[in-house]
């Protein structure tokens, strides 16, 4: 072939395509009608599709066979996409414009997202249930509390769109339940709530409760309380902040038990002063702080009596050490000017008396205070403050 035809051939061919495509431009437009129809009555069937999906996918909690659902939406829903993508290819053919099906892709989205949810539901149940077969004394609930936690860590981590949906609501309430449930049974195993809360249990709910060797989560977690959740919810929670004021009390009369004066020897006399302690103080205050956090409790009805005996004990504590302190720098100052210069008693002779008469006085203070290492047994002798500011007014 010369180059001289090749004009000639490609103006032969641009002419053929020309007559080919009038030729087709009708059989073309009848394709474009007849996609165009399928895109609209396939638009119609994503529609009714989304609405069935959303009455018949496993959205509630309650869903019998989940994964059965999941099933049968997936299979008609590939149908479908395939039906889809063969729309897309024809339109990509023939230049035409589709919808975009979103109504189809959420339905994939969702299906997809609910498999993942109802996967940690399956999980979650399944740990649950071999917990509910534990024997009552073989609980660990600090390991059953942390694969809880992993639990609401993992669930909160899911997709954020299916947060509206019922099955994540009850998977989501099912974990922080038992985590409220393990709480409780933690403080009963931990002699938390004592006989006074179950008789109060008892009386509130009507239940009686038999604890044995054979008693299982199971059969805490069934039994009928849940008819009375204000009712056991007061109690329990009664019961929680009881033991943590019987354990500021338990702590407190510890710490008081052990807690002893120091003295050291007066330079010139010898005689036991009172040494400053920092840490008794300091934990005097804290002590009395907390005494006063308990007396504000709506729960202190039953340690209101030892929680003010030690209210008592303490504020008298505070108030002997305090006016004891300033006594003592009182008579170290006297102690100075009058016994050790003769000049200054010939000149004052009758404050030197009054000084002598403070001096025995506090001496024997003094020493009757040594022999009572205790601080609050010290400090809380019959007319000791009395005496103390007897002095001081002098």
């Amino acid at each position: 072939m010369c180059l001289e035809e090749l004009p000639e051939k490609w103006n032969n061919v641009k002419k053929l395509a020309i007559t080919v495509k009038q030729h087709v431009a009708p059989l073309q437009a009848n394709e474009v009608t007849v996609l165009r129809r399928k895109c609209a009555v396939f638009d119609v069937e994503q529609h009714k599709f989304r609405e069935r999906f959303h009455k018949e996918a496993p959205f509630r909690f309650d869903a019998a066979n989940p994964y059965q659902m999941l099933d049968v939406a997936h299979t008609e829903l590939r149908q479908m996409e395939i039906t889809m993508a063969s729309i897309y290819e024809s339109a990509d053919l023939f230049e035409v414009n589709v919808p975009d099906y979103k109504q189809l892709k959420q339905c994939r989205k969702e299906v997809c997202i609910l498999k993942e949810l109802w996967d940690m539901i399956s999980i979650v149940n399944s740990s649950m249930n071999d917990w509910e077969a534990t024997k009552w004394k073989d609980i660990n609930v600090e390991n059953m509390e942390l694969e809880c936690k992993k639990f609401a860590k993992d669930i909160r981590n899911l997709d954020k769109e299916m947060r509206a949906w019922d099955a994540f609501s009850g998977l989501d309430n099912r974990v922080k339940n038992i985590l409220t449930s393990l709480r409780a049974v933690s403080e009963l195993q931990n002699s938390a709530i004592r006989d006074r809360h179950w008789n109060q249990l008892m009386q509130a709910t009507g239940v009686q409760f038999t604890m044995d060797a054979d008693t299982t989560l199971a059969d805490l977690l069934k039994l009928n309380l849940h008819n009375f959740e204000d009712e056991v919810r007061s109690i329990v929670d009664k019961a929680v902040k009881e033991m943590s004021m019987e354990k500021v009390v338990k702590e407190l009369k510890a710490t008081w038990a052990s807690m002893e004066f120091q003295y050291e020897p007066h330079p010139h006399t010898n005689i036991p002063l009172l040494k400053s302690d920092e840490e008794l103080i300091e934990t005097l205050e804290d002590n009395q702080v907390q005494l006063q956090n308990l007396m504000t409790s709506k729960h202190v009805a039953f340690f209101l009596e030892e929680v003010s005996f030690w209210q008592r004990k303490l504020s008298i504590a505070d108030s002997v050490i305090s006016i004891w302190f300033e006594v003592q720098r009182t008579w170290s100052h006297l102690e100075s000017i009058f016994i050790g210069s003769e000049d200054i008693r010939s000149q004052l002779p009758e404050d030197s008396k009054r000084f002598e008469g403070i001096d025995v006085d506090f001496k024997e203070l003094v020493y009757d205070a040594e022999k009572t290492p205790n601080v609050v047994e010290a400090t809380n002798k019959p007319g000791l403050y009395e005496q103390l500011e007897d002095i001081q007014n002098r």
